[in-house]
């Protein structure tokens, strides 16, 4: 019984962590020798062992009612849809993009699979495995795709627009900056116009996934 709270444990940590936060990609929690206690031969973790049993029950309890299921579904969905989106971007290109453009329009594409799974999930416990899903979908299609996807500094600067209420109107200005262009209406209007597009197709897919409250 030890070993089945301890792993669930281990699943469960970085879901306190996510609890705390808002939308944040690629989520983790690293946890220092000094949380770890070690008496009369048992590991135990000591200051947030209560916390840590709750998440551990809220996930066996997000896992019974199927949620984490779709959560797999559901990101297993996005990393699908993103990637097919990326073969026209990455192969065919026959927009004539340049490397910078291509790197942030896939940026962007997985900036809206964050937002729609933090909007649309019921809970950060589902929210998490939803992400945890859809990134591992993606490195095992491609890595080169997994490397696009994971510029948080970039990726930074939708977040702190959504945090500070800049609305997605905000989202092509920033798209523009990012690929050197601050200035220019016509690639702030292209960048508007891929998150558009890839957030109704996204939403589109959530919407058809029915978790449990």
């Amino acid at each position: 019984m030890i070993w089945t709270y301890t792993a669930i444990f281990v699943i469960a940590l970085p879901l306190l962590f996510v609890a705390r936060q808002k939308l944040v990609p690629m989520l983790c929690l690293v946890v220092g020798d000094e949380d770890i206690k070690i008496a009369d031969g048992n590991f135990g973790v000591a200051p947030d062992a209560d916390a840590a049993d709750l998440a551990a029950k809220e996930f066996l309890r997000q896992k019974q009612n199927g949620n984490i299921d779709h959560a797999h579904e559901l990101g297993e969905s996005f990393a699908q849809i993103l990637w097919d989106m990326a073969q026209g971007v990455i192969m065919d290109n026959d927009q004539g993009l340049t490397q910078q453009e291509i790197h942030h329009r896939l940026l962007l594409c997985s900036y809206v699979v964050n937002r729609v799974i933090a909007s649309f999930s019921p809970n950060s416990i589902v929210a998490q495995t939803a992400l945890s899903r859809f990134y591992a979908g993606v490195e095992s299609r491609s890595n080169v795709l997994h490397r696009h996807v994971s510029d948080t500094a970039a990726f930074s600067l939708y977040i702190l627009n959504e945090r500070s209420g800049g609305g997605d109107f905000e989202i092509g200005k920033i798209y523009a900056k990012l690929i050197g262009r601050e200035n220019d209406p016509e690639s702030a209007r292209q960048g508007g116009e891929v998150y558009e597009q890839f957030y109704s197709s996204c939403k589109n897919i959530v919407n058809q996934v029915e978790f449990c409250g």
